[in-house]
């Protein structure tokens, strides 16, 4: 039997969830052996994560475990279990003071990782960093990109030349939004922004007569939707373990504007978005403006991106994960 370990599902957050709640339907439909443990508390302190140690080791004593992430600590009271830990990124170790990383960097990453029987991750930019702060040998780490749900489908619609609708996805600092609405100053668009936005660039987009859309703790149907109602997606993030909206976006068939750096370079092919560098807010203006003057230039990255994004079919990473299991004994 293997467990999937998941976070305390929070609203609105859900990247985690919706990738391993595809994989263990189809593991179950295949007839595999596999069951959900959801831990009962968010990870908000020493406390709740010892709290979250006990009930895995507690709810998951007869069986192997896989953690799908954000909860890497969870194996540390199934120190002799088999146990496969996913990665999807290292941001929590660059945030906080210097004593709060360094605890992170040990209670998430270096003891649970040394534990682990192999440690997947989602991309080669991820796998480099988790080296550099575990200092684990490479040959326990195995990147297993994330995939595309079925339901993300070619849906072409008509651009919207007059007042086009520019997809945001993310509100964190990483995700570059300050950047982002001083680019489309001036410019005539409705931006729609998924996430939770921070009062002083709210009262910003109100100041500078900005029309924008806000979306806040909306489910998986509800993101579908609006990847469906736009007319392209913007992704100049600074920091990404892999960057779903880029291959999201070209599964239904929009041009993609992201950052010209790693993993988004790897995620979206070399032709399939427009690369722009995230730390100039010229370079972000100039991506907009090229993106939405130009018929043959979004023609180009949908058709390039349709292509590329054929590489993170759900059956292909879960072929992987499945070799992986077998070759671990996990089932």
């Amino acid at each position: 039997m293997l467990t999937y370990v998941f976070r305390k599902r929070l609203p609105g957050v859900f990247s985690i969830e919706k990738l391993f709640d595809a994989l263990y339907d189809r593991f179950t439909a295949d007839g595999m052996p596999v069951r959900r443990l959801e831990l009962p508390h968010v990870s908000t302190g020493l406390v709740s994560v010892i709290k979250n140690c006990w009930y895995t080791a507690v709810h998951s004593r007869r069986s192997h475990i896989h953690i799908t992430g954000d909860v890497h600590y969870a194996a540390l009271l199934r120190p002799f279990a088999k146990t496969i830990i996913t990665v999807h990124d290292c941001v929590a170790l660059s945030r906080g003071s210097a004593l709060q990383r360094e605890v992170m960097r040990w209670l998430w990453f270096v003891i649970p990782l040394r534990l682990a029987t192999v440690v997947t991750v989602i991309s080669e930019r991820t796998k480099s960093e988790v080296l550099a702060a575990t200092s684990i040998a490479a040959d326990k780490v195995v990147v297993i990109p994330n995939f595309v749900e079925p339901s993300y489908r070619y849906e072409p619609r008509p651009f919207a030349a007059e007042r086009p609708r520019i997809l945001h996805v993310g509100t964190t600092p990483n995700k570059n939004l300050p950047r982002v609405i001083e680019a489309l100053h001036d410019i005539s668009c409705v931006l729609v922004i998924v996430g939770q936005i921070p009062g002083d660039l709210r009262q910003g987009l109100d100041r500078g007569g900005m029309v924008y859309e806000n979306w806040v703790a909306i489910d998986h149907a509800a993101m579908h939707r609006l990847y469906q109602s736009c007319d392209l997606v913007s992704f100049p993030s600074l920091y990404e373990g892999f960057g779903m909206p880029v291959v999201e976006g070209q599964a239904v068939g929009r041009p993609i504007l992201t950052s010209a750096r790693e993993p988004m370079q790897s995620v979206a092919g070399a032709d399939g978005a427009l690369f722009v560098d995230p730390d100039s807010v010229a370079s972000i203006r100039a991506g907009f403006l090229a993106l939405l003057g130009e018929p043959e230039l979004r023609s180009r990255l949908v058709t390039a991106g349709r292509h590329n994004v054929r590489r993170f079919a759900l059956d292909s990473v879960a072929s992987q994960y499945r070799d992986l299991y077998r070759r671990f004994g996990l089932i």
